[in-house]
């Protein structure tokens, strides 16, 4: 279990403590005045800069050289996991903003059992990496106070509150359409978002898969075959973003290059595919 985990989390996970999903949480760390700032800036928090210093286009060509490039690393990603509670926060790096990649199922306990409000959002990352706006993200009680100041993240249709059996509908619908569900603190402790993303258009799934900044964290599972009950529908053959699974008459999965989103596992006809614990599995454990 992680640290994070171990400090603001709920049966082994950080985003299942009720907890952290309520007014009193984000009042505690200002949720509301940081997420004004942090999305009001995110054009300059996420498109252009890695915590406030370096740029992108500079960053891909540094981040793999021997010292510079773990020096790097270490600096972005200490920074994501701050916890507003003890540590000064610099919001044009995003610090504190931190997420990670979960499952289907997970997603929807959150909005019915977890979540107190819920409402719909433009998403700051297809917005501004690819002028789309497209209301793909859910957020909770304290960005429901932040949106009517940051109109341009309000959906068309207005800001709409969603009770939890129409979120957990929205949120099969991003499923079908092949999102990735992440949650997302904001800062740490407080619990402000669920994203339904993809990677070219998601500026912190970007930062991980391009460069190894540990802006979202892979899941807490890992998809595994059972070939006996595999029936070849090729369902999964596209799901994954993140290469983890190559089709070749039946789906291989790489445990390392697996998120554990389990986009793969929930089309599935057989329940050939399957989600395990990535601790459960030597070459996985502890890698987040």
């Amino acid at each position: 279990m992680c640290q994070i985990c171990m400090k603001h989390g709920a049966n082994g996970k950080w985003y299942m403590n009720a907890r952290n999903y309520i007014r009193e949480t984000a009042d505690e760390v200002n949720s509301t005045e940081y997420l004004e700032d942090l999305w009001g800036n995110m054009e300059r928090a996420y498109s252009r800069k890695v915590h406030g210093l370096f740029n992108l286009k500079w960053m891909s060509k540094k981040v793999d050289t021997p010292f510079l490039g773990r020096f790097l690393k270490w600096y972005a990603n200490r920074g994501f996991i701050k916890d507003g509670k003890t540590q000064k926060l610099n919001i044009d790096a995003a610090q504190g903003h931190f997420g990670q990649v979960i499952t289907l199922s997970e997603a929807k306990q959150i909005v019915l059992e977890k979540a107190e409000e819920v409402v719909r959002a433009i998403c700051p990352c297809k917005f501004f990496n690819q002028g789309v706006r497209k209301s793909t993200c859910l957020g909770f009680t304290p960005l429901k106070e932040v949106l009517p100041k940051l109109p341009r993240f309000i959906p068309e249709n207005g800001l709409e509150v969603l009770d939890g059996e129409k979120a957990a509908e929205f949120l099969d619908q991003m499923f079908k359409e092949g999102y990735v569900h992440s949650i997302w603190a904001g800062p740490l402790p407080a619990i402000v978002a669920l994203c339904s993303c993809s990677i070219p258009s998601c500026g912190a799934l970007r930062l991980r898969t391009d460069f190894d900044i540990k802006a979202c964290w892979k899941g807490e599972n890992v998809a595994i075959v059972n070939e006996d009950k595999c029936i070849g529908c090729e369902n999964c053959a596209d799901r994954c973003q993140f290469g983890a699974l190559k089709y070749e008459e039946k789906p291989i999965i790489d445990p390392e290059l697996c998120y554990g989103c389990g986009n793969c596992a929930e089309v599935c006809e057989n329940n050939a595919i399957e989600l395990v614990d990535r601790n459960l599995i030597p070459i996985t454990r502890g890698k987040y």
